[in-house]
């Protein structure tokens, strides 16, 4: 196991991860609103009632890292702790209530680490990092994995509610001031913005609300320009009791709200950004990432997750790879991304086959949507989420599965129903023949889907084959047809 606290400006959080893995799976995950930094601007200090808080969710987190029997802790403290007169102190008395070295973190550093998050969650990230904590923002580009320009600016909300005496006409005009003394800002635009923090997830949150997204996944969700313009104009409208009782956030989240929302429309605006796309993965992740080897650090996240899968609940691991060669001629043609995930949904193919028949392509199809899963965005899970129901035979027109078809479109959809078939038949083929070698290929002709059958494996022909092997010609639009081979 694999432990990080985080202190914060507004919250002091514990994330236990299984493992120190590529695909890291949280075992332990919570969080206090302490806001230690609350009107550090005017007085310079932390403030005292919120380190009192702080102070004890650490000892609380303690007790819960011994407990659980972490091995490694590592404590990282952010804006206010180094900004602070009296954050010294604090951070002495932080080391022994939480009973681990706690390491200040330099602007720069918090930047890299949320940056890196982000990277190991969105692998093809490509744009700004804005992680927005308490006291600070910090902010990264990013493009192919790699790190690029970094800044630091005090645009935290706390920080922001102290320095413009708790007025939004004030916070724009320092914001503006610190955005576009940015060098280099004229190179944004047209890219995206990758929103770390729980300000812009609480944002996020309300816009999954209010237009009844199918999905409750933050990370990886995605909102256009216009769409998270008129979302932050809505949020700094808004009274804080009103947005208590829209997200259920607690009122020191709250009051944060429409100043966070200010910061994200200002950067949005200056940068002239396209979209923003929301990360669940920022500085805890990006520690635990930065402790990995290299070759670890290059690795997907998707495939190790879908391997994991595929040796804990499948029932042969090298079946995957038979199937994923079965299925290849159907897709000539396929864009990397589309290989990519048709690779991801072999390897989860066979993960239901322990649940009851009548009930698997339903479990299979919320286990995608609602799993820990790691390096896809919001239209791939749903992909590999139809493709598993259609795996295991569930209904194309079932009402279940249509919020989903309309978030990844016709022709995603369409491409899931053709994989899940495809799988369907494999798997009827390697259990009447004990594997998919060489004996079975299929091939896509104008007007017919062919199934070779070795002569050797002819008997394996029967209703259950023929039957899959139309419903999967049907999806092509061409006739089924059997050829034996040699």
């Amino acid at each position: 196991m694999f432990g990080v606290i985080d202190i914060g400006s507004n919250s002091v959080r514990l994330v236990v991860f299984e493992a120190a893995v590529r695909n890291p799976v949280t075992l332990f995950n919570e969080k206090a609103i302490c806001a230690i930094g609350r009107n550090m601007v005017s007085t310079g200090r932390l403030d005292a009632d919120g380190m009192k808080l702080a102070l004890a969710a650490l000892k609380r987190f303690r007790v819960v890292a011994d407990s659980m029997g972490v091995k490694r802790v590592d404590v990282v403290a952010t804006a206010a702790a180094r900004d602070a007169r009296n954050g010294p102190d604090f951070v002495r008395r932080a080391s022994e209530a939480c009973g681990r070295p706690v390491k200040v973190l330099t602007g720069e550093q918090e930047a890299e680490l949320a940056a890196l998050g982000v990277i190991s969650g969105l692998p093809d990230a490509d744009g700004l990092v804005g992680d927005l904590g308490g006291g600070s923002l910090e902010l990264t580009v990013v493009k192919d994995s790699a790190l690029g320009a970094g800044a630091t600016l005090p645009f935290g909300p706390l920080r922001l509610i102290d320095a413009a005496r708790g007025r939004l006409d004030r916070a724009r005009a320092i914001v503006d001031d610190g955005i576009m003394a940015l060098p280099g800002l004229e190179k944004l635009k047209g890219r995206s913005l990758y929103a770390v923090g729980g300000v812009w997830r609480n944002i996020a949150r309300l816009h999954m609300a209010r237009t009844g997204y199918p999905l409750h996944i933050l990370h990886g969700y995605e909102m256009s320009r216009a769409e998270i313009l008129r979302m932050t104009e809505f949020v700094m409208t808004q009274s804080q009791k009103t947005l208590e009782r829209m997200i259920d956030v607690p009122r020191r989240r709250a009051e944060s709200l429409p100043f966070g929302a200010l910061v994200l429309d200002r950067l949005v605006r200056l940068a002239q950004l396209d979209r923003v796309i929301v990360s669940a993965f920022g500085v805890r992740e990006g520690v635990l990432f930065k402790s990995l080897p290299a070759k670890k650090r290059a690795l997907d996240p998707l495939y190790e997750t879908a391997d994991d899968t595929a040796e804990r609940f499948g029932r042969r691991r090298a079946q995957a790879d038979e199937i994923e060669t079965f299925t290849a001629p159907l897709f000539e043609g396929e864009k990397p991304e589309e290989a990519r995930l048709r690779r991801a949904a072999c390897l989860l193919s066979d993960s239901a086959w322990r649940q009851h028949p009548d009930y698997r392509a339903e479990l299979s199809f919320r286990y995608v949507l609602q799993a820990q899963i790691a390096g896809i965005r919001h239209r791939a899970r749903g992909f590999l989420a139809l493709t598993l129901w259609h795996r295991y035979g569930g209904q194309a027109q079932d009402q279940l599965i249509s919020p989903i078809e309309r978030l990844v479109g016709l022709d995603t959809a369409l491409r899931a129903e053709r994989l899940g078939r495809a799988l369907r038949l494999g798997y009827v083929l390697a259990g009447t023949a004990g594997g998919i070698g060489k004996e079975f290929s299929m091939r896509l002709a104008p007007d017919a889907l062919i199934l070779r059958i070795a002569r050797s494996h002819a008997d394996v022909r029967g209703e259950a084959v023929d039957k899959r092997l139309e419903d999967l010609a049907t999806s092509f639009v061409r006739e089924p047809r059997i050829q034996l081979t040699r």
